[in-house]
């Protein structure tokens, strides 16, 4: 048998010995039928635990999503003039001689969707 073969199979059979030790730990643990429930939550831990923290949690979110568009301002203030450059992807090369040139589109095609 090839060594390389011999090395993965006892690396895949060690693995697979430790998984299943590790799922049955619980199973070899002391038996606990449920019935001593431990000290129970009072109203602030549970406040605390039901209502503070998921908010936290929520609102940490918001601000970590929102922050960075917070942070640069807004991109386009209304009432003002459109200050950048037109930009036309993937066109010619010479955009303003292509739009002399081009001929208008006779019973279709455009914003009507009528090709």
């Amino acid at each position: 048998m090839n060594v390389r073969r011999l090395t993965a199979s006892t690396v895949c059979a060690i693995s697979a010995t430790g998984l299943l030790l590790a799922t049955a730990g619980p199973a070899l643990a002391a038996p606990d039928d449920g019935s001593d429930t431990g000290p129970g939550f009072s109203v602030l831990e549970t406040l605390l635990w039901f209502v503070v923290l998921p908010a936290g949690i929520f609102l940490a979110i918001v601000v970590l999503v929102s922050a960075p568009s917070m942070a640069r301002g807004p991109r386009y203030r209304p009432g003002l003039g459109w200050w950048a450059a037109p930009v036309w992807f993937n066109g010619p090369d010479d955009a303003d001689t292509a739009v002399r040139k081009a001929a208008a589109t006779a019973g279709g095609g455009g914003a009507s969707a009528r090709w």
